[in-house]
């Protein structure tokens, strides 16, 4: 009996420390897959769904890339899965290269609620492409648990209907930083200390294509449909804890660690704001609303 226990104890032993080992082994393999996963191989239903449009949202290539259509009848979008405190937030972007005029092509991250009265005092983070008829302008603006009105708009230096460009939000407790492939275009410091407002809620991600004649102008539709194309659907992103809302400025997250430019970036960013710049809302009269004016 005794040495009857004793294998039983021994086959006991050695079928855990085998599972245990097993275990381990699939963690492994499995950190390595995700590890060696890159960016533009992450699919669409991974972090987003369909917000509305109908069958003018196309997924195709495996769900690695997406298309947004709009015509006379419906514009489209999609939304994230999740809400977020702080990230690194981009996507890559080919806007429509018809005569577009009146039509917007956005990427941003938003605070307001995904059904029901929206209100007007809300954070949001805009990139907003403004169609035209091979002249583009990027639109940006910010909103700080108020209405925004915080625009300024660019130029760019290439053709953003003619191939994929990427269009990135960093966003921490220190600055907003938005970026087109990787030049720093625009930054808002976090000067609460001055009585500046500053993004602070939760915020998920957005894309659409849609129109506002009031604002951009009319659109010809016998142009449409109007389509513009996303893929890189990756997300850097800490989700949002309503139980603990300081965790996303943890410095565990790499994005929380970028406290200013790099040389390099601040000279990019001057550059830019020298000769892309078109327009900012400190050039308006009403600027003295707007405290970062003053500090800037």
């Amino acid at each position: 009996h005794s040495s009857t226990k004793q294998i039983i104890n021994l086959v006991l032993e050695y079928t855990m420390v085998s599972f245990q080992a097993i275990l381990v082994f699939i963690s492994t393999i499995f950190i390595f897959v995700n590890q060696c996963v890159s960016a533009d191989e992450v699919q669409f239903y991974q972090n987003y769904y369909q917000k509305y449009g109908g069958d003018h949202i196309i997924v195709t290539d495996q769900g690695k890339e997406v298309c947004l259509m709009m015509d006379q009848y419906t514009g489209s979008g999609f939304i994230s899965n999740q809400h977020f405190g702080s990230g690194d937030f981009s996507i890559d972007l080919k806007i429509p290269n018809k005569n577009s005029t009146g039509v917007i092509t956005t990427f941003y991250l938003t605070s307001l609620p995904i059904n029901g009265d929206p209100g007007i005092r809300h954070d949001e983070i805009d990139f907003e492409f403004l169609g035209g008829d091979g002249k583009y302008t990027l639109n940006t603006n910010i909103f700080a648990n108020d209405g925004g009105s915080r625009e300024q708009q660019f130029n760019l230096e290439f053709d953003p209907t003619a191939d994929f460009h990427t269009y990135r939000i960093l966003w921490n407790q220190y600055h907003i930083v938005f970026y087109a492939d990787d030049v720093p275009i625009r930054v808002f410091k976090n000067n609460t200390n001055y009585g500046v407002n500053y993004p602070t809620n939760k915020m998920h991600i957005e894309a659409t294509i849609w129109n506002d004649t009031n604002w951009v102008g009319d659109v010809d539709w016998s142009q449409g449909p109007f389509k513009a194309y996303y893929r890189d659907f990756s997300i850097n992103g800490c989700q949002y804890q309503e139980s603990n809302p300081q965790e996303c400025y943890n410095d565990n997250y790499y994005w929380n660690t970028i406290t200013n430019l790099s040389p390099d970036e601040v000279q990019k960013y001057e550059a830019v704001k020298a000769e892309q710049m078109t327009f900012s809302y400190c050039m308006r009269d009403n600027s003295i609303n707007f405290p970062e004016c003053m500090l800037n």
